[in-house]
């Protein structure tokens, strides 16, 4: 194991931590050899507000003693000296490593978005396509160089691990950056999978009592399919020159299995709220019941092919329940300009955030592999307002995000990452451009607005 000597220290990896952003924390006592390990950081590392958690990393047979701690440059001296007496530590233990890693570089509290877009991020992603990337940002994150937040270049990986990340691709970016003049800080952490459909300890607390489900679908309202895993949140009504009504959300979010595709959701029975809101109050809370149990509101009519660059699904509501209070107004987002906007969801409801103004790419062709060969979607990412807050949510995909002043919708929300915590958004002009083509009719409402 090396000893990484650059700043922030971590043993046996160059610069930033590619730690999972989900363990499982190892019960029981501690091995003498973590108790040694954590009395060696508790005296190496005084004043840097120190917390030790034994882990064991998901999908792997090795147990990690991670230290989290606070850096700053007053502190090398100390942070040098606990990386080395922790190397003497560990370096004949077998499946057992040790960590250091500053949190606010790891998890950072407040990332903010960007006010201009100077990164080709296709150029840039090009560097490391033969690696399992998944996202990539331009965000205000926290550097503890600088001691500030700063523009970076925030990428995550299912395979961050690997040492060619640090010898040779994250060098690479640091290199294109340097060539186009830009000041731009690197970031890679962990990412295993993104997050369309909840998953059951968010839904409870931040989901049911939010779902807007008692007087019939509505903008923020919870859909689930029959038969179908996942949940999903009611975005707008689109109307079409010939008379067709449909309420639209993503299709992304519904887990029908291994093999299956978008296509095979139409047809299929749209509920409200989903069957998941149900099992997990249930499961949960005995004592919460929903004043509505879920209802068929209608058909899946139409959704986007396995292979566009865009989520959608087009919903043939039944008549009676159009009961709509929603925006009548639609509008392009342009790209180096920022929007505040907000969003009703399933899980989070009413948030309010920022549209960064530079693109990010996320990489389905990584994601999901046998659905999305060779798709590398552009999608705008959303930070929230509220640093200890989250915009969005699992379970939020599909809801309209509106500029806060015309209130016209934007786009739609496409997926969260949990490394990053922001939200992606597919611009409403991509999605309806493909929608006309795929009913061969034209949209007639929302209309569309020139904003300012």
């Amino acid at each position: 194991m090396d000893i990484d000597k650059r700043v922030p220290y971590r043993l046996g990896t160059a610069k930033l931590a590619p730690l999972p952003n989900e363990w499982d924390i190892v019960g029981g006592r501690f091995p003498p050899k973590v108790q040694e390990a954590g009395a060696i950081a508790v005296e190496c590392l005084q004043g840097g507000s120190t917390a030790m958690l034994y882990i064991r990393r998901c999908g792997e047979e090795r147990n990690t003693v991670l230290f989290l701690s606070s850096y700053a440059p007053a502190l090398k001296d100390k942070w040098q000296n606990a990386i080395e007496k922790l190397y003497e530590c560990f370096q004949h233990e077998d499946g057992l490593i040790a960590e250091i890693v500053d949190y606010q570089v790891h998890n950072p509290l407040y990332p903010e978005s960007i006010t201009t877009a100077e990164v080709d991020l296709y150029q840039l992603a090009a560097l490391f396509d033969d690696h399992e990337w998944m996202t990539v940002d331009v965000l205000r994150w926290y550097s503890p160089v600088r001691q500030e937040n700063w523009p970076t270049v925030v990428i995550t990986a299912r395979d961050a691990g690997k040492d060619s990340w640090w010898s040779e691709k994250i060098p690479a970016v640091e290199q294109f950056l340097k060539d186009q003049g830009l000041d731009l800080e690197v970031v890679l952490q962990f990412l295993d999978q993104m997050f369309t459909h909840p998953k059951e300890y968010y839904e409870l607390s931040r989901g049911l009592r939010n779902s807007r489900v008692y007087s019939g679908p509505d903008i923020g309202s919870s859909l689930g399919i029959q038969n179908v895993a996942g949940s999903a949140t009611l975005g707008c009504r689109v109307l079409v020159e010939d008379g067709r009504q449909f309420g639209m959300t993503t299709c992304r979010n519904f887990q029908q299995g291994p093999g299956s595709t978008q296509t095979g959701l139409i047809g299929l029975k749209m509920l409200t709220p989903s069957l998941d809101d149900e099992r997990v109050a249930k499961k949960y809370d005995p004592e919460y019941t929903m004043d509505r149990s879920p209802y068929e509101c209608g058909k899946i009519f139409a959704v986007s092919s396995g292979s566009s660059l865009t989520d959608w699904c087009l919903i043939e509501l039944d008549r009676h329940e159009l009961i709509f209070k929603d925006p009548k107004i639609w509008a392009r987002v342009k790209d180096g300009k920022t929007y505040q906007v907000k969003k009703t969801g399933r899980s989070t409801g009413l948030k309010e955030g920022t549209i960064s103004a530079s693109s990010s790419l996320i990489n389905f062709k990584c994601i999901e592999p046998a659905q999305d060969a060779g798709t590398i979607t552009s999608a705008r990412c959303i930070v929230s307002k509220d640093p200890l807050e989250f915009f969005g949510f699992p379970g939020d995909a599909g809801a309209s995000v509106q500029e806060n002043d015309s209130g016209a919708i934007l786009g739609l929300c496409l997926a969260y990452n949990s490394a990053t915590k922001v939200m992606y958004m597919t611009p409403m002009a991509t999605i309806f451009g493909e929608i006309s083509d795929a009913i061969a009719s034209k949209i007639k409402e929302p209309k569309e607005i020139q904003l300012e």
